[in-house]
């Protein structure tokens, strides 16, 4: 029996039960008001008569007060009888509220047991709409969160976007492998912004980097000084905050207006990295004349721009197919231990010569056709 027709059951079962105990409730008050009117000499108060029913629905039987005449002990049998069925009905009302729970919970296991190749964010702040919807891009619901508690604006996150969610600390190995983290495409820490915080990232990119090599890391840091410990963890990508507040705050003296600048320009959803490009080889001159043709305009390289995959797989590649691997084989050793950093060149020289492995960042001119 599959679990949507066993919920279906549930439901009318639940909802059955529900009906007959309000309906015996009622029931039970209305026959303290007749047990009074048959026996007053026995039932001093409609509450000693309301005490009696329920004593005797739930079989308890004191033996306090009992029924004399004939048609106080017909209405007594009701009572029992329906008492027993009453409470066999509040017995299936617990166990199908318990039944529900472990369904809900073994389908949100499922939901969790069928990610591959998806994006975890560990820690949670509500993200603005258009951070959400560019993450939902890449990986559609292909995402889980991890935080210790539902609270309402995550629950709120996830119902509207259909995310999933792991609970617990994210730098707890079990929480991780719950979340499928051997199995993540990209790792996304965010800072929790207290006394130990960046501790606890560095602690978890290197849980993290241990039970998945491959995975792309980016953390978020307070201090600095956490920066050279994170590059040898092997993480990918480091954030630094507060030294972004520092630079617009320092720019908005020296440069009034620059922190609207940099504000729009990270606002902005024409800018972006490209990795596919036809100029590896080229000048960067020659590379900027062309992308400005096509509508775009070059703003600067990133070489280095590649993954550990990656670069296995062209080491393999050159191998198996009897090409020079050298220079691929100390490119990998050097990324392994975190000496192959990727290095942003801002608007370089015309002259200068595009590598390989290196990605272009562009813009896209709004009035590009």
């Amino acid at each position: 029996m599959n679990q949507e027709l066993l919920q279906k059951i549930l439901r009318v079962e639940v909802s059955l039960a529900s009906l007959y105990i309000f309906a015996y409730g009622l029931f039970l008050l209305v026959v303290s008001w007749i047990m009074l009117l048959v026996e007053p000499n026995n039932f001093k108060s409609y509450f000693d008569a309301l005490w009696w029913s329920i004593v005797t629905a739930t079989t308890v039987g004191y033996g306090d007060i009992v029924p004399h005449t004939l048609l106080g002990k017909i209405i007594a049998i009701v009572i029992i009888v329906g008492g027993v069925i009453a409470v066999a009905a509040f017995t299936a009302l617990m166990t199908s509220a318990l039944v529900e729970r472990t369904i809900a919970a073994k389908k949100e296991y499922e939901m969790l047991d069928e990610l591959d190749h998806h994006l975890v964010i560990c820690g949670f702040k509500t993200p603005r709409q258009e951070v959400l919807e560019s993450f939902k891009r890449h990986y559609g619901t292909n995402i889980v969160i991890v935080y210790p508690k539902l609270v309402p604006e995550l629950k709120k996150l996830l119902e509207e976007h259909h995310l999933k969610w792991a609970q617990g600390e994210y730098n707890d190995e079990a929480v991780l492998k719950e979340a499928h983290i051997e199995r993540a495409d990209k790792v996304m820490i965010l800072n929790e912004h207290n006394d130990y915080s960046d501790a606890k990232v560095l602690e978890t990119v290197i849980l993290i980097r241990s039970l998945n090599q491959q995975v792309y890391i980016i953390a978020e840091i307070v201090d600095p000084k956490y920066e050279n410990y994170l590059i040898k963890s092997r993480c990918n990508e480091i954030i630094m905050s507060e030294e972004y507040n520092r630079f617009l705050l320092s720019k908005s003296i020296t440069e009034p207006g620059m922190s609207k600048v940099v504000r729009n320009l990270l606002k902005t959803q024409n800018f972006r990295i490209v990795t596919d490009h036809p100029f590896t080889g080229h000048s960067y001159k020659e590379a900027f004349e062309e992308s400005l043709q096509k509508g775009e305009i070059l703003l600067g390289v990133i070489k280095n721009y590649i993954t550990e995959a990656k670069l296995k797989q062209i080491v393999l590649s050159k191998l198996r197919f009897g090409g020079d691997a050298r220079k691929y084989k100390t490119m990998l050793a050097k990324l392994k231990r975190g000496e192959l950093d990727m290095e942003v060149v801002i608007n370089p020289e015309d002259d200068f010569i595009i590598p390989e492995f290196a990605a272009i960042i562009v813009m896209e001119r709004k009035n590009a056709k």
